[in-house]
């Protein structure tokens, strides 16, 4: 019989997470995806493991609905964050986490936390002439890749029908999220945006690599600098491009539990 497993459940913009210290002793891709399914678990976009490490605040370890580990995911960064932050008695201004491939600075501003955005790589690597469908196409790595593109009218995307297509494209090794954007007032900076995340294959309330991504396009296209305002169904979220960049939006805490122990 394996012991119960205590959570705790945090949104980031919508983008919801499950929190475990630690692995459990009947760790498996399988038990993540119970736990995340909405009918029959917590439900969850994903699963999130706070581990020690020296030299850093914590380590995240971050495994998608269908229990495959991802390298990276701001929001559940900002909510891993959240959750340290509310455990120690002694508050810090900023945070070291480390991920798969590197380590991140979260910086607290006023009631929220900031990500620098620490990989933005393989911009445009790829030949983008075949992604014509739309009015521009961007490629970029922002912790994990992301495909973006610019769209008359995102609301109106069947993105279920019209992201997987690309998600699976075969330029794209790993998969890739696929985000459309819409630009709604480009005197000051705001656009809408819809992302299908890969491990989730769906859409999502919100997702800060994707964000970022969008941004950074948004700088590319039109030269879009300092804050961009990003409204997704989670709500909005800010992107501040510089000579660094910083994502940050609304935390919410939901609830804790325990996952029932299994034989």
């Amino acid at each position: 019989m394996f012991p119960a497993i205590p959570f705790v459940k945090y949104s980031g913009n919508g983008n919801d997470f499950i929190i475990l210290k630690g692995f459990p002793s009947n760790f498996s891709e399988v038990l993540l995806a119970r736990m995340c399914h909405r009918n029959f678990g917590i439900g969850a976009d994903g699963v999130l493991m706070m581990l020690p490490e020296k030299e850093v605040d914590a380590r995240m370890r971050i495994f998608n609905a269908n229990g495959g580990e991802a390298e990276m995911c701001a929001n559940g960064l900002r909510c891993l964050v959240t959750y340290l932050d509310s455990m120690i008695e002694t508050k810090k201004e900023s945070y070291l986490i480390a991920t798969m491939n590197a380590r991140y600075n979260v910086e607290k501003r006023g009631d929220k936390f900031a990500i620098e955005m620490a990989e933005i790589k393989d911009i445009n690597l790829f030949d983008m002439t075949e992604f014509h469908h739309y009015k521009k196409a961007f490629t970029v790595n922002t912790g994990v890749p992301h495909l973006v593109f610019e769209v008359e009218k995102a609301k109106s995307i069947d993105i279920k029908n019209e992201a997987p297509p690309f998600r699976n494209h075969p330029i794209f090794p790993s998969g890739t999220n696929v985000s459309f954007l819409e630009v709604i007032d480009s005197t000051n900076q705001v656009a809408h945006v819809r992302t299908f995340e890969r491990g989730v294959e769906d859409e999502t309330f919100s997702c800060g690599t994707g964000l970022t991504a969008s941004a950074l396009a948004l700088s590319h296209w039109y030269g879009w600098k300092d804050d961009v305002t990003l409204f997704t169904k989670g709500g909005e979220q800010k992107v501040s491009l510089g000579e660094k960049v910083f994502y940050s939006g609304e935390v919410t805490f939901c609830f804790q539990g325990e996952w029932p122990g299994e034989r």
